[in-house]
């Protein structure tokens, strides 16, 4: 064989003889080097894309927060993401919330200018938002306005948005204030996150500060902390005895609520625990109680807004928090649990006595318009209604169910607490804490937005 061929392949035999050099082949793959070479590079620019996108993805993460507390780190830590990634449209969007919160229209056009979020439904709502805005009397209409305007775009799986921050979420509550803060202040901060009162908290201030108290939400949310089976034993050892004898003693003081009531029956009791004759004699007692609860969500909100501004990052996030935790939605979830307990025990004329008392606490507690307070009420009710067998009752509950479901799914169409806008975020809570259920329907179509 020539030193100059290369072995041919088995061919056939009518075929005409064709050798290739090595010359040739050479030739050959020479020129296809730079197409596979093309498409090489275009493979390693696009795993190197993704890898940057997959770094970015994670400062963002990161970086929200600041953005939605307005913290002083917030344009560093979206910079760092897309320093990660030039042009990572959701770090684009985070900044372009800082221009937004900082009025800075101009400097917000031209982020939302960039190719990678250019002409994206968030980009064109931003857009929309920083020409209404400035003539708007506030964020939350100026948003709610644009929103409309775009046709009511659905954000509900918009995959540029951060997540929302749940009421879980505290947002870096800063002990190096605890120094400074006034004794109402640390009490507010301790009712915020019980921890402190292991942290920070003398112990035997803060059980004088709890025998002093007369302030009915705070206590509850340091019972609905207190209660949870994720706090510390050793903090739930330290102080819910002097919580609960302190609500016990407020209560006696107090005119009747619910809220109250269902607590002295409640109290040490657990979810297998079925009621007994005279327990349901008593709750008979609490169901003809007009009233869940004595103090306003909205006015709540508003004390415990000023107590934290100032003192700790997103004050309006942190009092919405205690906002919930002092509902005693805990208490309505204990009572359905030994109720539906009980209905094993009891003939078919007493469920619908318990039944009935089920059906007028689950009205007060949707009489308090906030979305929690008003779900863990219909869900008695709807309980109730398969107690009573009433049908126009079942008919009712199912019927609101629905529609609470509607107004849900209406505020999350727009993810309303989803955009990095820390002036925006803070009136949606305030408008929460006033009226919940005139702040959803006005997504969903029905009634001006509060």
């Amino acid at each position: 064989m020539n030193n100059d061929s290369v072995p041919s392949e088995p061919r056939d035999a009518t075929a005409p003889e064709r050798k290739w050099s090595r010359r040739r082949v050479l030739h050959w793959s020479l020129g296809l080097a730079p197409i596979l070479a093309g498409g090489g590079v275009a493979t390693f620019k696009w795993r190197e894309q993704a890898n940057d996108d997959a770094r970015a993805a994670a400062l963002v993460e990161r970086a929200a927060p600041f953005c939605f507390a307005n913290a002083p780190d917030a344009r560093k830590e979206a910079a760092e993401a897309l320093q990660a990634s030039r042009g990572y449209a959701p770090a684009l969007l985070l900044l372009a919330g800082i221009h937004l919160e900082e009025r800075n229209w101009d400097a917000a056009r031209n982020v939302l200018d960039v190719p990678r979020l250019k002409g994206t439904p968030e980009a064109k709502l931003l857009l929309e938002l920083t020409e209404r805005r400035p003539q708007a009397p506030d964020w939350r209409h100026a948003f709610f306005d644009s929103w409309l305007a775009l046709g009511t775009p659905d954000f509900s799986k918009s995959p540029l948005l951060p997540e929302a921050m749940g009421m879980e979420y505290l947002l870096g509550v800063p002990e190096q204030n605890w120094d400074q803060a006034s004794d109402e202040q640390r009490f507010a901060l301790v009712a915020l996150d019980v921890t402190l009162s292991k942290r920070r908290a003398n112990i035997l201030w803060l059980v004088k500060q709890i025998a002093a108290t007369t302030s009915v939400p705070l206590l509850m949310a340091l019972l609905a902390q207190l209660s949870a089976p994720e706090t510390d034993p050793d903090i739930v050892a330290l102080l819910l005895d002097d919580v609960e004898k302190r609500l016990q003693k407020v209560a006696d003081a107090s005119p009747p609520t619910q809220q109250l009531a269902l607590f002295s029956l409640l109290k040490g009791s657990t979810a297998t625990m079925p009621f007994q004759r005279s327990d349901l004699e008593a709750l008979e007692r609490v169901s003809a109680i007009p009233a869940w609860k004595q103090h306003s969500n909205g006015a709540f909100f508003q004390e415990m807004r000023s107590l934290f501004d100032g003192l700790i990052l997103a004050p309006g996030h942190h009092a919405w928090r205690l906002v919930i935790l002092a509902q005693g939605i805990s208490l309505g979830l204990l009572l359905h649990q030994r109720a539906d307990v009980t209905k094993t025990h009891l003939s078919e004329d007493e469920q619908r006595w318990m039944g009935r008392m089920l059906w007028d606490i689950g009205a007060r507690l949707r009489e308090q318009r906030s979305r929690l307070e008003m779900s863990r009420g219909m869900r008695l009710q709807n309980f109730s209604s398969e107690l009573t067998h009433h049908v126009p009752d079942m008919e009712k509950a199912v019927n609101r169910w629905v529609e609470l479901g509607i107004w849900e799914e209406a505020v999350q169409k727009a993810a309303c607490y989803r955009w990095p806008l820390p002036s925006l975020q803070d009136e949606c809570y305030a408008a929460r804490a006033r009226d919940e259920a005139a702040w959803m329907t006005a997504f969903a179509g029905v009634g001006e937005l509060p």
